[in-house]
């Protein structure tokens, strides 16, 4: 952990879950961001790659999926719609992020699967997150940055039972 930043009780329970598995991150603390364009505005230079991170539900709303993607990517909502066999994807309300995930607009990451035990989310990563050594995540916040390798992201995610689809995503 870099500068010892104070810990909300939802990322003290991630960070102790990841310590528990012998996972490590680095902490970043910076001015509130709330999408990637103003993340790298904030010129970080973490040497991880930042991640894009949507929570999307099929044309009735009853399937919900949590998309990670690289930051730079553009969503092609279509496309997703396709390689995951579902009807047209759209965006989830603000109240539906809160509901399933307990996260907030901007401040959306992987780690919020931890908020969803009886795993009504399915969480979808692109194929291009595991080419990368490590990625950032703001979890549970817009203040913080928190950076893990993806080997152990892959480690935490089996550690907690959660399976997820990869995608190509372009």
């Amino acid at each position: 952990m870099t500068g010892n930043p104070p810990l909300s009780s939802q990322q003290a329970a991630l960070f102790q879950s990841l310590n528990t598995h012998g996972i490590s991150v680095k902490i970043y603390r910076h001015q509130p961001v709330y999408t990637c364009e103003q993340a790298d505005e904030l010129g970080l230079h973490t040497d991880a790659n930042p991640t894009k991170n949507l929570l999307l539900k099929d044309r009735k709303g009853k399937r919900f999926f949590l998309v990670v993607l690289p930051g730079k990517a553009t969503v092609n909502l279509a496309g997703l719609s396709e390689a995951l066999g579902t009807s047209r994807l759209s965006f989830a309300s603000a109240q539906q992020l809160e509901t399933y995930l307990q996260a907030q607009s901007g401040a959306v990451s992987v780690f919020d699967v931890m908020n969803d035990p009886e795993r009504r989310v399915s969480l979808v990563i692109a194929n291009a997150i595991w080419q990368v050594q490590a990625v950032e995540c703001q979890p549970f916040c817009h203040d913080q940055t928190w950076v893990i390798a993806t080997q152990d992201l892959a480690r935490w995610l089996h550690s907690i039972d959660r399976s997820y689809q990869t995608v190509d995503h372009q």
